[in-house]
């Protein structure tokens, strides 16, 4: 079978002559099959991994550059009903959650709020670090927040379901006051010394921001980021509205619904994981912060502290927010999230302008993302910026 005639069989074996019958040269006729397929096969492989880790919907934006993406959405909000999956879907971010924080707390150091190397004692009110043998010689700063060198104890925190009672405050969450789940926060090594991920610390940065603004956090994020972005389909409020609607509803690990009758979970710790978002909407804060970093670009944040962000900090992985680390000698700019029946991740190759998000509501989409990330790679680095 000569080169054309091949061509044209994989065209009809995918349903994708329009490609081929539209393109003008025989060079150009290729990439435009190839291109096809690409696309074909990444939607193709995204639903037999949906089955197979028994992710009932998923939601997915591909970014070739900061104009230019392509968004793709898979399965359903529940299991069992017909209601899909679409671009104004949320789903619960977990630790995501983390980077909209931090881009929130790198806002209010632009405005004068916060700055980032000064003791937190100084903004917080009626909670404070307690002075022991880890801050003695260094207090602990936002830096260090953002960055998990402060020495906080928590890892992460347990969701709650319908018809627990929640925390009432951010203070009851530090102090591991029932109802909270958690145990209480504190330091546990010395403030700067190594690195541990901590969403403790990431809910006394919530305290910070509520005491600088004198809002509740879910208000403050919407004041400063969601607001004037113009995003409508993000919220830290938990547990959400179910007026909100448009919600991927909640799965375990076999893709049973779960958290019923509601039908999703709730996260007090808003600021560490309680974040609701679609991909569209993340994208557009991504772009904003990005963007910043251009001389001529949008001054959403500043330069420096857009810069500062994405620079690992020492002794650290992260930056300020975000995980930093290298593929294939590629700058990485990336942050998962894991809450009880959730799993996202968005993953941006800096410098490159090229990433992706993807959003799911199983509790496996773990095992799915990271199987699908180096088919969505391949698929971005073939594809041209004017096809997606």
């Amino acid at each position: 079978m000569n080169s054309k005639k091949l061509i044209l069989a994989i065209c009809l074996s995918y349903g994708i002559t329009f490609s081929c019958a539209q393109t003008k040269s025989s060079k150009d006729r290729y990439n435009a099959t190839a291109l096809a397929v690409s696309k074909d096969s990444l939607k193709i492989s995204a639903q037999r991994l949906m089955k197979k880790h028994k992710i009932p919907g998923m939601s997915m934006l591909l970014m070739k550059s900061l104009d230019t993406i392509q968004t793709l959405t898979f399965g359903v909000q529940q299991k069992g009903k017909e209601t899909p999956i679409d671009q104004e879907t949320v789903f619960s971010a977990g630790s995501v959650s983390k980077v909209v924080t931090a881009i929130l707390a790198l806002r209010l150091v632009d405005s004068g709020k916060l700055a980032l190397d000064t003791d937190i004692n100084t903004y917080l009110k009626d909670w404070k670090v307690e002075k022991n043998q880890f801050n003695k010689d260094q207090p602990v700063t936002i830096r260090h927040i953002l960055s998990h060198t402060a020495g906080f104890s928590v890892h992460g925190f347990a969701d709650y379901y319908p018809g627990e009672a929640l925390p009432t405050s951010t203070i009851a969450i530090l102090q591991g006051k029932k109802p909270a789940k958690n145990n209480e926060v504190k330091l546990i090594f010395s403030v700067g010394e190594k690195y541990q991920y901590s969403g403790g610390g990431t809910t006394v940065l919530q305290k910070i921001i509520e005491d600088v603004t004198g809002l509740p956090f879910h208000k403050a994020a919407a004041k400063e980021i969601f607001e004037p972005l113009g995003l409508k389909r993000s919220s830290f409020l938990n547990p959400l509205p179910e007026a909100f609607g448009n919600i991927a509803k909640a799965h375990d690990e076999k893709g049973k619904p779960e958290a019923l009758p509601r039908g999703y979970q709730a996260m007090p710790e808003a600021a560490a994981s309680g974040l609701w978002i679609t991909p569209t909407d993340l994208y557009v804060i991504l772009k904003a912060t990005m963007t910043s970093q251009q001389d001529t670009g949008s001054k959403f944040l500043s330069k420096g502290l857009v810069e500062d962000m994405i620079t690992a900090e020492e002794n650290s992985h992260h930056g300020l927010g975000p995980r930093i680390n290298t593929e294939n000698g590629k700058h990485i700019v990336e942050h998962g999230g894991a809450n009880d029946s959730y799993r996202s991740l968005f993953y941006l190759f800096w410098k490159q302008k090229v990433g992706f998000i993807i959003m799911t509501n199983g509790n496996k989409g773990r095992d799915l993302i990271y199987e699908l990330k180096p088919l969505i790679e391949k698929h971005l680095m073939k594809t041209k910026v004017n096809t997606l």
